[in-house]
């Protein structure tokens, strides 16, 4: 533990110069980039994760078979277990500023926006890493057909840009509480759920071949994937 912290200490301090002298965007890179070090170093996020995922997928799987004629239920069961993976993810973003003490050389040497968009980022990246690895899973184990990969892939995506922006902005909000990651899936759960909503009603929709029907629900998901990003970009400065 005392040489995690140490080597996290080190990544930050070595950001620290580079954000001193840079523009906004350069900033955004800088922190993202130590975050992916980080997590290079450690793995842990992405472990547990991953595992977590292939436990929830093996699990549900074994207990209702082959849901080709339920692309309701389906669609249910996989933002079910996107939804508590990514929460999995999220929960350490920013607390690992807080227990290495780090936090306050962020604040002093970077812009907050710049925070929330480099940590951003990163969990987004994460949570693509296991969308991609957990669809194609899901979708054989489940014996399941998407009637149209590319807007399965955009709902995908823009349900990940929500979950991020939320899940960093929740991260900073909780990151000195106790229980954080508990506090953190029953605090994203109303928050995401307009995501989760709208992605269930597309991936259902997708899954029993009916396109037309996905118009609504993916509007929806653009404007509130819309909202979360800039929802982030304001209060984040507020509640880190």
């Amino acid at each position: 533990m005392g040489s995690s912290k140490s080597s996290w200490a080190r990544a930050v301090e070595q950001t620290r110069v580079t954000l001193k002298i840079s523009p906004w965007w350069r900033q955004v890179l800088a922190i993202a980039r130590k975050e992916f070090q980080s997590e290079w170093r450690t793995r842990h996020a992405l472990v547990t994760t991953f595992a977590f995922a292939l436990i929830a997928l093996t699990v549900v799987s074994l207990s209702v078979g082959s849901l080709r004629s339920e692309p309701a239920l389906a669609a249910g069961l996989f933002w079910v277990i996107l939804f508590f993976a990514a929460i999995v993810a999220l929960g350490r973003t920013v607390t690992k500023e807080v227990d290495a003490h780090t936090e306050n050389l962020l604040r002093l040497n970077a812009d907050a926006t710049a925070v929330f968009a480099g940590k951003m980022l990163f969990n987004f990246a994460l949570l693509t890493f296991v969308a991609a690895f957990t669809a194609p899973l899901f979708m054989t184990a489940m014996g399941v057909d998407v009637a149209n990969l590319g807007l399965f892939s955009l709902t995908i995506f823009l349900t990940l840009v929500t979950m991020a922006a939320l899940g960093t902005l929740l991260g900073a909000m909780l990151a000195r509480a106790q229980s954080r990651i508990a506090l953190l899936g029953v605090a994203a759960f109303p928050l995401f759920f307009p995501a989760l909503a709208a992605a269930l009603q597309t991936s259902a929709a997708l899954f029993s071949g009916d396109l037309d029907t996905t118009a609504m629900p993916l509007r929806a998901l653009t404007a509130y994937a819309g909202v979360a990003l800039l929802g982030g970009l304001l209060l984040f400065d507020e509640v880190w």
